[in-house]
């Protein structure tokens, strides 16, 4: 399964990094920003995105998501964030997502997402 993770933290990102190693996933795109999220998944197209809303860039994590939908329809969101704002989450529930993942990081709850997923691709394959 391809995994794009995008957060602008390092540390934050190493640490959800070794949450999947430990699931299996060794091979995990990583952006910064939401142009490099953008970029990553039009090129690469992948099954599950791991998205931080608060990006500091020009390109936020709702905007990235909203553009990542248009270019790659068939990947799925996962929105993350340490702001439970309800302006925020207003504004990404606008964009087609499968769910919303808080900081600090919960390993059990990234699992239960790639399940998820795994289960969806595999009934969507199915259906084919």
């Amino acid at each position: 399964m391809k995994i794009l993770l995008v957060d602008d933290e390092i540390i934050l990102q190493n640490l959800f990094k070794f949450h999947l190693k430990n699931l299996g996933f060794e091979d995990v795109m990583v952006a910064q920003t939401g142009e490099q999220a953008i970029a990553l998944a039009e090129e690469h197209q992948p099954q599950i995105v791991f998205l931080d809303i608060n990006l500091l860039t020009n390109v936020d994590g709702i905007q990235a998501g909203k553009e990542i939908r248009v270019i790659s329809p068939n990947t799925y969101i996962i929105f993350v964030s340490a702001n439970e704002d309800s302006l925020i989450m207003e504004r990404a529930s606008q964009v087609e997502n499968l769910g919303f993942l808080n900081k600090p990081y919960n390993p059990e709850l990234i699992e239960q997402y790639i399940k998820m997923v795994a289960m969806r691709i595999r009934k969507a394959n199915r259906n084919k």
